[in-house]
């Protein structure tokens, strides 16, 4: 296919325009061969040379052009090539993982409906023999004054000239009162049984209990490559514009998507958010405060947290701030008195929920609390290290109560560094981890479902979500944008 495609492309040397026009010249400006006709009219202000002049010229360039190509530039393709492999057979083990989890759902579902209707045959046995036994009262009932109706006509028809006249009207009218009674004990009068009546199929609430395919994917538009150190943070504050801060630098830098530094603000701040309003909130370490500012950086308000250290702040679905308060102890080597927490806060300092203790109100949440993340669904996600290379996620319920813990199930690796958490509209929790290089997807549950993502050689160190932009700082200093569609 190669040879035949390589012969048919060098074998034209007729102008496809002017019939019958030899190709004697080559066209610089267009890059294509062209003849006499061509070069007076639409390529007369081009730059071209004759054909022998530029193969003289491309003889003496190609081979080293090519050597150049085979050394630098197909390695690198030929590794896009097993990348696409990979991510080929991925595709395959994630449709046939997918199936498993759909198959086992559906088992769950049909044995919980079995159950279900088991359980429902189980209610009318009981409600079916709870009317058989009104039916057999009544029966005894009746039987007993039939026989007892039986025993007077046979007795007041045989002896009625025998019997004193008193036991006649005695008997002839407790034989009336009975029969009547009798009477009423009427089979005909008594309906009491059980009917199941079919619910109606909800077809949206089937789908819903099944749950439904995400599809997802991640295209890389811009890479941001003008720092040499670690991306500490980064908070976009529209599909375009964002804020970044750089490890060892006092300043944070307002950026576009194409890495042009718009603004830059002086601040010893660890960490910051944007409000809904434009406001800046700031976490200021070393003054144990956080400092909210306006959009041109006026000091609207500052409230101090001490004795704690604020390092990590988030924004919540209310506009309220998730921020990771510590004290001045050992990192890891907690003592009764240290304290580590994630408070939920107004932008002027009212302190809504503090998360410190589980439900017992003694053993703690967290080692070492970093970054938080708010889901849509309320739930509040913490990465917690556990030791300078180790960690793990807590999910929370709003309330505090814990709703599960990952850490990094099915990875190869022994070790797990979560470094970032964020969440996207549909709640699934995206998670930044060092060893694995990749953001991992899980849902709001704490199901693993995929790696977005990974890399051969960098590291994503944090990540944010605005709109249908993905902002990934990396370990090395850059700064990628995808487009995340879902």
């Amino acid at each position: 296919m190669a040879t035949s495609l390589y012969k048919a492309q060098f074998a034209l040397k007729i102008c496809e325009n002017h019939d019958k026009k030899e190709l004697h010249a080559y066209c610089k400006t267009c890059d294509k061969k062209v003849c006499t006709t061509c070069i007076k009219e639409e390529h007369s202000s081009h730059d071209w040379e004759t054909i022998t002049d530029i193969l003289r010229e491309k003889k003496h360039s190609l081979p080293e052009e090519c050597k150049e190509i085979r050394a630098k530039k197909l390695p690198g393709l030929k590794k896009d090539l097993h990348r696409l492999e990979r991510k080929i057979q991925e595709e395959d083990t994630r449709f046939e993982q997918n199936k498993s989890v759909l198959n086992g759902s559906r088992q769950r579902y049909i044995d919980g409906i079995n159950k279900l209707f088991d359980d429902e045959i189980d209610v009318c046995q009981q409600k079916s023999e709870a009317a058989k036994q009104i039916y057999k009262d009544k029966r005894e009932v009746l039987k007993q004054k039939v026989e007892y109706l039986d025993m007077v006509t046979t007795a007041l028809d045989k002896d009625i000239n025998t019997l004193p006249d008193h036991d006649i009207l005695d008997m002839e009218k407790e034989m009336r009162d009975e029969l009547e009674k009798a009477l009423s004990y009427n089979a005909e009068k008594y309906t009491c049984t059980t009917v199941f009546l079919p619910g109606q199929i909800d077809v949206q609430v089937l789908e819903n209990m099944i749950g439904e395919i995400h599809s997802m994917s991640v295209v890389e538009m811009n890479e941001i490559d003008r720092y040499s150190n670690v991306i500490m943070s980064i908070k976009p504050v529209s599909e375009t514009n964002t804020w970044v801060k750089v490890k060892d630098d006092r300043h944070m830098k307002f950026l576009d998507r194409v890495g042009n530094e718009l603004k830059v603000m002086k601040t010893t701040c660890y960490d910051l958010i944007t409000s809904r309003g434009g406001d800046i909130a700031l976490s200021v370490a070393e003054k144990r405060s956080i400092l909210v500012l306006t959009q041109d950086e006026k000091t609207i308000t500052t409230f101090d947290t001490k004795p704690l250290y604020p390092t990590f702040i988030s924004n919540t679905e209310n506009d309220d701030i998730l921020v990771t308060l510590r004290d001045d102890g050992d990192y890891f080597n907690l003592v009764p008195t240290s304290r580590r927490i994630v408070q939920r806060m107004t932008l002027t300092g009212k302190v809504l929920h503090t998360y410190e203790f589980r439900e017992d109100g003694k053993t703690r949440l967290f080692t070492s609390p970093a970054r938080t993340a708010e889901n849509k669904n309320e739930d509040v996600c913490v990465i917690n290290e556990l030791s300078s290379d180790n960690g793990e996620l807590v999910v929370l319920h709003k309330d505090g109560r814990v709703k599960f813990t990952y850490r990094g199930d099915g990875l190869e690796s022994e070790k797990f560094a979560p470094c970032d958490v964020e969440c996207d509209v549909k709640c699934r929790i995206l998670l930044a981890e060092y060893y694995s290089r990749a953001i991992h997807m899980l849902s709001s549950e704490g199901m693993y479902l995929c790696k977005l993502c990974q890399y051969e050689q960098l590291v994503p160190f944090v990540i944010s979500i605005y709109g249908d932009n993905l902002w990934c700082g990396l370990h090395d200093g850059k700064v990628k944008v995808y487009k995340y569609t879902y």
